[in-house]
């Protein structure tokens, strides 16, 4: 919706640019002067620019995020602990691609690997459990 608002704005301003344009050009200047059709063109091409930009910004939805990113955010919505199985179906990764991102977290300290009692592995985001926050300590004691 917002693009299509931002083209709208640009095709209806490039319109009345060229009109002001054509009528000083023609010196068809009406009851209107030429510095008034002047000033119409300026105003707007400057909407017409603002309308570009509209159309063409990215909303923070928009964005893409990167697949380490969205299992952080999975991680964050289920307090720290996921399955490969929870990370395939919200971060739309294929499993293969899932576990190797999920392997690089591990490496990189983001994230531990542990097993349930029924042999799933479980990824632990340690920054997002609620335990781990209300037991830290000060470093320096």
């Amino acid at each position: 919706m917002r693009a299509f608002l931002g083209w709208f704005i640009v095709a209806l301003s490039g319109f009345f640019v060229v009109a002001a344009i054509s009528d000083l050009v023609s010196g068809n200047l009406g009851e209107e002067g030429p510095g008034v059709l002047a000033g119409m063109a300026v105003f707007f091409t400057i909407v017409g620019v603002l309308g570009y930009r509209l159309a063409t910004s990215k909303t923070p939805q928009s964005v893409a995020q990167s697949p380490e990113q969205r299992i952080l955010a999975v991680a964050k919505q289920m307090q720290g602990r996921v399955t490969l199985a929870e990370v395939v179906l919200h971060c739309q990764l294929e499993t293969e691609q899932a576990r190797a991102h999920l392997r690089e977290m591990i490496r990189k300290g983001l994230a531990e690997l542990h097993l349930s009692d029924q042999g799933d592995e479980v990824y632990m985001f340690a920054g997002f459990a609620p335990e781990t926050k209300e037991t830290a300590k000060d470093p320096l004691d």
